[in-house]
């Protein structure tokens, strides 16, 4: 009877095994050593309505793995001086090689009214109305949305820095 008992133990635990390396074959199959890195390369006003602003962020997206990313969207968020700016999203179907750069475009919508009350918090802060010479600290923040062998994954990112109105400029 034990030597009966014998192969359905060992079976159990060659399935166990293959199991275990099955996943971790595909978590290296996957490829990402590291998640990109996203940082804004240029910022460009499109067009100003009655009731919002449509800006033109420009993502630069740098891949540090050895493998290329199937980029298949942006979805972002613009802080600058600590309130919220402007949303967007960027449908982008474009390849970041190994080791490479790719620049982005995404357009982001900022609310009028938005937009005003970041301007009246400035010149509260400050006393006076802000100089374009000055440059304001930025968060940007969302997902990317990435492919690679077939698989898609959303990666979330955040970068800070600062922004210069004197830069932004009408396309």
């Amino acid at each position: 009877m034990a030597f009966t008992a014998m192969p359905s133990k060992i079976a159990g635990f060659l399935f166990f095994f293959c199991t275990l390396l099955c996943l971790s074959g595909c978590a290296g199959i996957y490829g990402l050593k590291e998640d990109p890195k996203i940082s804004i390369a240029d910022i460009r006003i499109r067009e100003v309505k009655a009731m919002e602003g449509i800006f033109v962020i420009k993502l630069r997206i740098l891949n540090p793995n050895d493998v290329a990313l199937e980029l298949r969207g942006v979805n972002c968020e613009l802080e600058i001086n600590q309130r919220h700016f402007a949303s967007g999203l960027g449908d982008s179907n474009q390849i970041v090689p190994a080791y490479g750069t790719a620049i982005v475009p995404v357009e982001v919508y900022a609310s009028v009214l938005d937009m005003i009350s970041s301007v009246t918090d400035l010149i509260n802060s400050a006393g006076k109305i802000p100089s374009r010479d000055k440059p304001l600290p930025y968060t940007l923040k969302g997902t990317v949305r990435v492919g690679i062998h077939g698989l898609t994954r959303e990666i979330p990112f955040q970068s800070s820095g600062e922004i210069s109105l004197k830069g932004i400029n009408k396309f």
